[in-house]
């Protein structure tokens, strides 16, 4: 994102949340303007934000066409009803040439097919602990994986009429091994080969995309 920002970009953090602590992540002071949304309240506190608003899920954003140069979405996708509602109220804020940057988790990676497979009570309950999160952390947001595959993400994108597509495929850390010394060491074998081989780029943990308009 550092490649397409400028010090007079205008934009939005879609699902923003409460605040990172993490500088990478902070374009607040590097920008024109940095509005965050959010169906949390949360986000009303997170001082990495230039304005903050709170919105209802599936409703339109409360933002002008063309209003933002760029929106950003980091492990947001995940947790979307209906995309292509909300892919489209993303384009309807860029102004023509903007671009849409999001993370979110693959569905064919070994944690989201877990994560699919069990229900939302069990991740409120286990989700925060097996990551080594503290009790504080807010509880797991419901998810959806409707926008969490390449082709999923390719068809969306046709379908909301955005002009090119771009994705690329990470394994990160696996930090949701860090409660048992054998699991995290057969994941970080995992994530060596994984990103070693392209032809397994299907099964990393993340998508980094660019969506145009």
């Amino acid at each position: 994102m550092r490649e397409f920002v400028t010090p007079a970009t205008v934009m939005l953090n879609l699902g923003a949340g409460p605040a990172t602590n993490q500088p990478l992540r902070i374009f607040k002071g590097a920008v024109a303007r940095v509005a965050g949304a959010d169906v949390d309240p949360a986000v009303l506190e997170n001082r990495e934000l230039d304005d903050a608003r709170v919105f209802k899920a599936g409703a339109p954003m409360p933002y002008g066409a063309g209003e933002f140069d760029l929106v950003l979405s980091d492990f947001v996708l995940e947790h979307i009803e209906h995309p292509l509602q909300f892919a489209g109220e993303v384009r309807r804020v860029l102004r023509p040439g903007g671009s849409f940057f999001f993370r979110t988790p693959n569905r064919m990676h070994y944690v989201s097919i877990v994560a699919r497979a069990t229900p939302h009570w069990f991740h409120t309950r286990f989700a925060n602990r097996v990551r080594g999160l503290d009790t504080a952390n807010h509880e797991p947001y419901p998810t959806y994986h409707r926008m969490n595959s390449r082709a999923a993400l390719g068809q969306i994108a046709r379908a909301a009429d955005f002009a090119s597509v771009e994705l690329r495929m990470c394994e990160a850390e696996p930090s949701y091994l860090v409660f048992n010394p054998i699991a995290f060491l057969a994941g970080v074998g995992y994530e060596r080969v994984v990103n070693r081989f392209d032809m397994l780029a299907g099964i990393r943990a993340d998508i980094f995309g660019r969506m145009v308009k």
